[in-house]
């Protein structure tokens, strides 16, 4: 992964973070307060867990492998908010390349190695 103040560099990215298990700011950067950014990190600790208990249930029931989870994200209105592993790139989706910042926030080239058996 590219460090944070790289991200928050590219085209369309307002913000990025990463959070703890618990939902607390670990480090984040970018143009929005701090309180929604300690209000971002509380809602993707709390999204992150719901999805890895969705997952272990959907791996179960279509006995595909699911788990772990790896990232996720959520596009409403006028921004999306991408998520891998513990960090989140708060973004405007007018503007940014979601290949790409995937590609940045897995770490990998996209023609390189895949961390993931997909």
């Amino acid at each position: 992964m590219i460090g944070l103040d790289r991200l928050v560099k590219i085209e369309g990215v307002i913000a990025a973070g990463q959070f703890s298990d618990d939902g607390k700011v670990i480090r984040a950067v970018g143009d929005i307060s701090e309180k929604m950014m300690n209000f971002t990190a509380q809602m993707c600790s709390k999204q992150a867990n719901n999805l890895k208990t969705m997952v272990y249930q959907y791996s179960k029931a279509t006995k595909m492998e699911w788990r772990p989870l790896v990232g996720w994200g959520v596009w409403g209105g006028k921004y999306a908010i991408v998520v891998i592993n513990n960090t989140w790139v708060f973004i405007d989706p007018t503007y940014a390349n979601f290949n790409q910042l995937v590609v940045d926030l897995m770490g990998t080239e996209a023609t390189g190695y895949r961390q993931m058996n997909y």
